[in-house]
């Protein structure tokens, strides 16, 4: 073969591992609304991630064992400036590297959007900075999806408080890997008087999986794999609009406590 002809294809063939690396890297998604820690949206951000903004928990992402928990590892916003009322529905919105932003290419419903069939989304708050996390609302099968506002309702009765955290963590339903994904949003929730985290969002914590000390499985998910899915179900909006939701849910219990039989524990990052 020609020599010149050798280190044409060897380069061509490097472009495309390149190529198939970064889409690789890429394929993920991640919380965009509210403005979470690490993500190059935020102006207040402590730090900046541009690599692994994306990616899910404990998958080796940025080296070792890639973003923790709780909130991926983030530091802090600088300044906190988000703010919403007790009582105030919050549409929360999901995007990636490849969509989401000026100069990206437009989401169609035919996207890839990597959001591995959908899966469990769960959103909580945390007054004591991410020590504990409570459940207020859910979305079953197939949340996410960036082609949809997916409406919270924050308790009415909420305690003030000038730097909470709201939390979103998925996990997913399909992929080579079961994963388990988390944004943070450092608010400020102006409540009412006399108000009062409710018991049943203080008594419900997230549901942990796919990370180090914790069983490993898949979420149910949805038949529409990567691409755009039916949304928000009308009838889980409805709860979530009816303020706390916390507590067990019996359309997940069941297939959660057939897992926690025969839990397969992950151990490291991978």
């Amino acid at each position: 073969m020609d020599r010149s002809l050798g280190n044409k294809c060897r380069l061509f063939l490097g472009a495309i591992i390149a190529l198939t690396a970064v889409t690789f890297a890429d394929a993920h998604i991640s919380m965009i609304y509210p403005l979470p820690r690490g993500h190059p949206f935020n102006p207040n951000t402590g730090f900046v991630d541009y690599n692994c903004r994306d990616a899910p928990l404990y998958d080796g992402c940025g080296g070792g064992l890639g973003k923790t928990f709780p909130c991926g590892g983030y530091p802090p916003d600088r300044q906190v400036v988000q703010s919403f009322h007790a009582g105030q529905v919050i549409n929360v919105r999901f995007g990636n590297a490849q969509y989401g932003s000026a100069g990206q290419p437009q989401l169609t419903p035919s996207s890839n959007q990597a959001r591995h069939a959908g899966g469990l989304c769960e959103f909580s708050l945390s007054y004591d900075q991410g020590k504990t996390f409570g459940v207020f609302a859910r979305y079953h099968g197939s949340c996410p999806d960036m082609y949809y506002d997916w409406p919270v309702k924050l308790p009415e009765n909420l305690p003030s408080c000038d730097s909470c955290i709201f939390g979103w963590s998925w996990i997913n339903a399909a992929a080579t890997q079961a994963e388990f994904y988390m944004g943070c949003a450092d608010i400020k929730i102006v409540g009412g008087a006399g108000g009062a985290l409710p018991s049943e969002i203080a008594n419900t914590p997230l549901r942990l999986a796919n990370m180090p000390g914790h069983p490993s499985y898949h979420a149910p998910g949805d038949q529409f794999g990567n691409t755009r899915s039916n949304g928000p179900d009308p009838t889980e909006v409805e709860v979530n609009m009816r303020n706390a939701n916390g507590g067990p849910d019996s359309s997940f219990q069941a297939m959660y406590n057939k897992r926690k039989r025969s839990p397969r524990t992950r151990r490291g990052g991978n």
